[in-house]
This record gives C-alpha cells, structure tokens and sequence, in this order.
C-alpha cells in the first residue's frame, strides 16, 4: 500500500450554475448535473432533471465531466458519489474527481474508496447553515492505495470465464 494525499493523485474540478435568468442557457442536450440527480444512485448517473446547452456551458463555470469520472456531493448532503457514464456538466454543490494517473489510481477504485469513507468527508464539513467541504479539504485526506492491479481485482473481482465446445 501506498499513502497519497488526495489532491496529489486526483483532478479536482468545482462546477458551476449558468445564470437561470438566461433562457438560451437552458433545455440543451448536455445533461446538468446536481446532488439530487444521484442522491440515491448506486453507481452511475444516467439522467438529470436539467439540462444545458452549448451556450450555458460556455457562458458559466460549469465544466464538463468525462466518462467514468466521479461526482462528489460537496455542500448539504456531503459525500454522496456516483460514476458518470458519458460527459455530463453539473452545478457547484458538487466536485468532480478524475485520476491524474491511471497507473496508480483507477476511477472505479476510488468510487469504491468515496463510497466507503464518506464519514471521513462528513467529518470534515463545516458551515453553519449546510454542511459543506471545499477544494482545500482534500488537502488534509489521504488514501493509502494498493497497485492498480489489486485495484483492479477490487472493482471486477470476477474473472470473465470462456467456455469453449465440448470435443466429441
């Protein structure tokens, strides 16, 4: 195992609202991501509420997460996580995560490591109106992290079996 600082292995990105007074922003084809779109999600984001258009996206801080990225709940219901199964952009309340480097850390790995340790974000939130974690909290949260192989075993413990013909 191997003990890493989280902001040293994983990109952090902060979202963003396009203005809501803006209707051109609004009712595009990019999905629009906000907590409540995957509270209750066991793995992936499919389906938002809103969406936004190409204007929207270009016109706020909203930014585009790629494919089995992960979105992080980062104010109110803190530490809730989910994969996101194509781009999608998304709102301020949450950050997305994506591996600096897959040789030492595997998205997947770490939706399993955020879904285990969310206390360890709740116990890092402050506010006094919502709990609430900034950038700078995952200076302070290390991950200690197997090889990418055992990350890998972690996340698809099975392995695809072949069947081949019975000879006669």
């Amino acid at each position: 195992m191997q003990k890493y600082i989280m902001g040293s292995i994983c990109e952090i990105i902060s979202g963003g609202t396009p203005s809501t007074t803006e209707p051109s922003f609004w009712g595009g084809d990019i999905n629009w991501i906000s907590i409540a779109d995957f509270i209750n999600a066991n793995r992936y984001v499919t389906t938002t509420e809103k969406t936004i258009t190409q204007d929207g996206l270009n016109h706020s801080a909203t930014t585009l997460l790629q494919r089995e990225d992960l979105i992080v709940s980062a104010r109110g219901t803190v530490g809730k996580v989910a994969l996101i199964p194509h781009s999608m952009a998304f709102n301020q309340s949450c950050y997305g995560f994506r591996s600096k480097n897959p040789n030492i850390l595997l998205n997947e790995y770490l939706f399993y490591w955020f879904k285990s340790n969310s206390q360890q974000l709740t116990n890092s939130s402050n506010g006094s109106v919502f709990d609430t974690i900034t950038k700078n909290t995952f200076d302070n949260i290390t991950i200690n992290l197997p090889n990418t192989p055992t990350q890998r075993h972690i996340v698809n413990p099975m392995p695809k079996l072949s069947f081949s013909s019975p000879r006669c």
